[in-house]
């Protein structure tokens, strides 16, 4: 467990380090105003990225191992889910044209271009797979090379302001590389061949995860709407100046999910059946949660401004404040993760689903609202009050079942 939450940990802090090195290029290189509209366009592909994520994140693994010695319905199994994602790639281009010709980038075909193929890099990711063969290490060492080695490109070729149009191609390429290496892996040690899948076969998948998806999808557009929202009211030099201490705290949520991948297995295998056992582990996993992201955000209210210094040279001073302030999220996010382990291995997708549903509706309105009378920092305060919202639907529903209850100060 401890090996595959640390590759995992690692796969994902690559994938989180890459844009965040690159966040000082693209302020030197193209400015402010130009990383703005890059964290917009980023913001809206992450959204409609959740489709290809959709369920699988947490059920591959899960599916896999039960399915370890059987080859025939491994391959069958994998064959699916890429089907699956093939048949989601054709709505998440409609939504990709609707952003497009509903912004200024309708303007910029070669932009607008460079979007779509980094959506459909986005559209097929084995690393679900290699989780649940337990062979996280060749993942590991195939995304890493080919990410530095795209950085590397990057910092070398693009050194123009203009070439911004360029950076999505480069994002793209380098992820559809990393399925292409990854896949010849699967095929080449263990004897992957895919198959196409039956129409009803497609449905029945995407029927079985979609309340899972669904809370997905809410999750992620809480971490990347309020971006979208302030490009609907400011300039995106504004987006830019906030997005720079966005992106750190996404690092810091996306932590958790990574973290996620190891504790949620971990509590699989204690399973609902050792209830006190399972509750223990959950009360553990809360307090430790406690003390790192409190420790974290201790560090965030102190370093505000050092923290922004690595990352840009422009409006630090105001990307620092933003930071100060957005510094309790992680910390409020982490401490619902327990509640939503017990409450998904308990099979009660409802209480979770709309907490996460009320939730964003939440966000959303009070963003808009919030944003019109008080700027940016009413997009930050609608932030804190939906992930408390959150974190108290899920920890309440836990706390008044009695079996569930892992807060009580003695566990029968």
């Amino acid at each position: 467990m401890l090996k595959n939450i640390s590759l995992s940990f690692g796969i994902n802090f690559v994938n989180l380090l890459f844009p965040l090195l690159l966040i000082p290029f693209y302020i030197k290189t193209f400015g402010i105003d130009i990383y703005g509209l890059i964290a917009v366009s980023l913001a809206f592909i992450n959204i409609v990225s959740v489709l290809y994520d959709y369920s699988w994140y947490a059920f591959a693994p899960l599916e896999l191992q039960k399915l370890k010695n059987n080859s025939k319905l491994i391959n069958h199994y994998i064959s699916k889910i890429i089907s699956c994602k093939i048949v989601i790639f054709l709505p998440s281009t409609i939504l990709l044209l609707i952003f497009v010709v509903c912004s200024d980038i309708k303007h910029n075909i070669l932009y607008a271009l460079s979007l779509l193929v980094f959506l459909f890099s986005r559209s097929q990711n084995n690393l679900c797979f290699f989780i649940g063969l337990d062979k996280v290490l060749p993942y590991f060492i195939i995304n890493s090379l080919i990410k530095i080695s795209c950085i590397a490109l990057i910092f070398i070729t693009l050194t123009e302001k203009n070439d911004y149009v360029f950076v999505f191609y480069y994002l793209g390429i380098s992820d559809i590389v990393i399925f292409i290496f990854s896949t010849l892996y699967l095929m080449i040690k263990n004897k992957f061949k895919y198959s196409i899948s039956s129409f009803s076969e497609i449905c029945e998948e995407l029927k079985f995860g979609y309340k899972l998806f669904l809370t997905n999808l809410t999750i992620c557009a809480l971490m990347n709407s309020s971006t979208l929202v302030l490009n609907v009211f400011f300039d995106n030099k504004a987006v830019g100046i906030y997005n720079v201490a966005e992106k750190i705290i996404m690092l810091c949520k996306q932590s958790i999910s990574v973290l996620f991948q190891g504790v949620y297995f971990k509590a699989c295998e204690i399973g609902t059946s050792k209830i006190i056992q399972l509750n223990h582990f959950l009360k553990s996993l809360f307090w430790s949660y406690l003390f790192m992201y409190g420790l974290g955000g201790i560090i965030l209210v102190i370093f505000p401004n050092l923290i922004i210094s690595i990352l840009s040279s422009e409006y630090t001073l105001n990307s620092a404040l933003y930071l100060l302030y957005l510094a309790p999220i992680p910390l409020i996010s982490a401490l619902n993760q327990s509640a939503y382990i017990s409450l998904l291995l308990h099979h009660k997708k409802s209480i979770y689903f709309y907490a996460h549903l009320f939730g964003l509706i939440i966000n959303i309105v009070l963003s808009f609202v919030l944003c019109y009378f008080l700027k940016i920092y009413g997009v930050i305060i609608s932030l804190i009050l939906t992930e408390l919202f959150i974190t108290l639907c899920l920890n309440f529903a836990v706390i008044k079942d009695s079996e569930l209850n892992f807060f009580k100060t003695k566990i029968n």
